[in-house]
């Protein structure tokens, strides 16, 4: 797995991002200093990264670091990244330095019309892509899924593929205002979801579409502990506000625990897993070969 992550170079925290989630307090100030080092403790924690810097922006990009929202690869679907359509104002105005920095990276876009979609964080991928669990309710809408749907279905049907299937779930809580603060994906075909994140009956229609045994439910204060990327034999995440999560996750995951700072960002709204986008594999080994290319012409 090769991911993405964007400098923090734009990062700032505005009034006008007040209360755009309920962990955004505009009256924080960020630390530059101690951000730049978060970020840079964050992408050594990990094997394979890509991170890229947003040069002499002509606009104020506060939430670009959080690449997450910025695309959604598609699995099996090479060189190919689907667009967000951010729902707020001053987001929107990160998209064509999104599309720059796929291009820099050798990637198709395809835009994304019509409804609020915010690319990787509304979206889970299960059973190697044939499977996808999809949340709305804060910022992606329902509409958006049937979007997703319509496009997919033409992706990989031009592919010679069968397209993925979708279950589309709602949010419950302002606190998990995107599936990826609500669920994380611990291997290919199993998930840990936190209990006020979902209805009951939604938590039920996870279990029917992954089994039972495959969805494990969490119940604590600590809302951002599962934004948190599975990386080899370790689960990257922020450091843990109720200590008990830490056992709880290890023993669910099997993984190793691996507590990165990142409580400037946090400041912000987003914690580990906004702040990467993930390429699957053939889309990375492209993106891998252009790289060396480029090093070899520089």
């Amino acid at each position: 797995m090769l991911r993405v992550t964007i400098e923090p170079n734009t990062f700032h925290l505005y009034d006008y991002q007040h209360k755009e989630n309920v962990y955004v307090d505009a009256s924080k100030e960020i630390n530059t200093q101690k951000a730049h080092e978060q970020f840079a403790n964050l992408t050594k924690a990990f094997h394979n990264v890509v991170s890229y810097t947003v040069e002499n922006p002509q606009d104020d990009l506060s939430d670009i670091v959080f690449v997450a929202n910025g695309g959604l690869c598609i699995p099996g679907i090479p060189n190919t990244i689907i667009l967000p359509h951010m729902k707020y104002k001053h987001r929107k105005k990160e998209l064509m330095y999104l599309q720059k920095m796929y291009e820099d990276l050798g990637l198709q876009t395809i835009p994304f019309p019509a409804a609020f979609f915010e690319g990787q964080a509304e979206i889970k991928w299960f059973h190697g892509g044939s499977k996808a669990i999809c949340g709305y309710g804060f910022r992606a809408t329902k509409k958006a899924f049937a979007v997703l749907q319509t496009l997919l279905d033409g992706l990989y049907k031009h592919h010679g593929l069968p397209p993925p299937e979708l279950l589309v779930v709602p949010l419950a809580s302002a606190d998990y205002y995107h599936l990826d603060v609500a669920m994380l994906e611990f291997n290919d075909d199993s998930c840990v979801v936190h209990r006020k994140a979902f209805s009951e009956e939604s938590i039920n229609k996870i279990r029917d579409f992954l089994g039972t045994s495959k969805v494990h439910i969490i119940d604590t204060e600590d809302t951002l502990c599962l934004n948190a990327v599975v990386d080899g034999k370790n689960l990257v995440t922020h450091k843990f506000t109720d200590k008990a999560v830490k056992k709880v996750l290890e023993g669910v995951t099997g993984l190793r625990i691996r507590e990165v700072d990142v409580s400037e960002f946090e400041k912000s709204g987003g914690s580990v897993r906004c702040m990467t986008l993930d390429l699957h594999p053939t889309t990375a080994a492209l993106v891998a070969k252009k790289l060396i290319r480029h090093e070899e012409r520089s």
